[in-house]
């Protein structure tokens, strides 16, 4: 940016010193006079530029003082600098006022939080969901605004990939949903609405499901003992009574299987978000569940490997639950070994349900955790499935912030796997690698 000028006038201020000392030293044939005349010329030179140009300085608005070729390409270069700032400054300056209106103009509720989560700033819609003042309540905690241990410790994890539920008011009813993303450096930008109604549909659903299913308990137990009543007196009788009394039984239990199931099902819905931090001995638990399953399966072999000896933090209920559906689908559907695998991965702790069996085709694998999905219905009567196996499975790993993946292709069999993150793994005490069969 600084020109050759700028060297051409420092030379000719060097030369001219040098002259001023010259002809000093012509004169009175002192060196040392002459050199300290020659630096007071280029100090003085120097310190009535430097004066100039901070009195300009001081005053930026005015046009920068020109001394001479080289200090005008310096301060034109300055000048121009400079001038550059009012012309980008506006454009940051207005992109907080215009995010601000737009938000502003949402009819969502949206919020902003610095770092150690104070409000900085709300719309009027944040203002009237909440209940709350812009000007009495900045610079507050967010949790103090709102209180409740949810809502702290929500913060306090710092984990924004699931939206939080609270209910914060003395109606039992309201339910607020928060949602955070970031927002600048340290920011976070938080949208909250209202799904008081969709939490309410929720629970009349899984409410629904739950009496519906404890209510038809009754009924077909009465149904049940009558069929096996028939069945005692109607010993001698001929095959197709028999035949017909054997349909009505297996039916029966199909439905009793199916209630059970969805009284499970809604009973986990209702405890999912309740914390689980039971120390579960999965080594133990997969022992134990394979155990139950072998008198069930004699003819089948169920290999365990259990190269980690990490417990879990959770339900144990849950746990058994999930695991035996994964367990009991890979033996209905395949004739070979079934290997049940407890290992370490870089992300936490895993179970693999391992299966020889046809395989699942791509397109079906997204919806497998559905409700009352099925790949082949024929199938599924045949082996007495219900639909809900991997929904409870689905749930139960939301419950212990697993994730469930399916790895399968047709023909080479499917694993089943359910990834438990690191923070709900703990140390075992002493629990080597063990291969068992059962």
């Amino acid at each position: 940016m600084i020109g050759r000028n700028f060297f051409l006038l420092e030379s000719r201020r060097l030369l001219l010193s040098l002259a001023v000392g010259g002809a000093c030293w012509l004169y009175s044939k002192d060196s040392m006079l002459s050199l300290l005349l020659m630096a007071s010329v280029l100090a003085v030179s120097w310190g009535w530029q430097l004066v100039r140009v901070y009195r300009w300085f001081a005053h930026p608005e005015d046009l920068p003082p020109i001394g001479g070729a080289g200090v005008r390409s310096i301060l034109h270069d300055v000048y121009v600098l400079r001038s550059r700032q009012p012309q980008s400054a506006p454009a940051t300056q207005r992109s907080q006022p215009y995010l601000n209106e737009s938000l502003a103009s949402m009819r969502d509720a949206a919020l902003m939080i610095d770092g150690p989560g104070n409000l900085i700033w709300c719309n009027d819609a944040a203002e009237y969901l909440l209940s709350m003042r812009f000007t009495e309540e900045k610079g507050k905690p967010l949790a103090k605004i709102l209180p409740g241990k949810s809502l702290r410790k929500y913060l306090r994890e710092e984990n924004f990939q699931k939206p939080l539920r609270i209910k914060p008011g003395p109606d039992p009813e309201f339910c607020l949903q928060f949602e955070f993303s970031r927002f600048g450096v340290n920011d976070r930008l938080v949208f909250v609405k209202d799904v008081t109604e969709q939490d309410k549909l929720e629970r009349v659903r899984r409410d629904f499901v739950g009496n519906v299913s404890h209510e038809l308990r009754t009924p077909l137990t009465v149904i049940k003992g009558y069929i096996e009543t028939l069945q005692s007196v109607a010993a001698g009788s001929n095959a197709t009574l028999k035949k017909s009394l054997l349909s009505m039984e297996t039916q029966a239990l199909r439905m009793e299987s199916l209630i059970s199931d969805l009284l499970w099902l809604s009973r986990i819905e209702s405890v999912e978000g309740e914390r689980k931090d039971d120390q579960i001995d999965m080594v133990e638990l997969l022992k134990n569940l394979c155990e139950e399953l072998t008198p069930a399966w004699t003819d089948r072999e169920i290999e365990l490997l259990t190269p980690s000896s990490l417990n879990i933090l959770g339900d144990a209920a849950e746990l058994h639950s999930a695991i035996s559906n994964l367990v009991v689908n890979a033996l209905k559907y395949s004739e070979e070994v079934v290997t049940v695998k407890w290992t370490d991965t870089v992300v936490g702790p895993a179970l693999l349900v391992e299966d020889q069996g046809p395989g699942i085709d791509a397109k079906h694998i997204p919806r497998l955790t559905e409700r009352f999905y099925r790949i082949d219905k024929s199938r599924s009567q045949t082996t007495g499935g219900t639909g809900l196996g991997l929904a409870i499975v689905k749930h139960v790993a939301v419950s212990h912030d697993a994730k469930l993946f399916v790895d399968s292709q047709l023909g080479r069999g499917s694993t089943f796997r359910l990834v438990f993150p690191a923070d709900r793994a703990v140390a075992a005490n002493a629990s080597p690698a063990t291969v068992t069969k059962a």
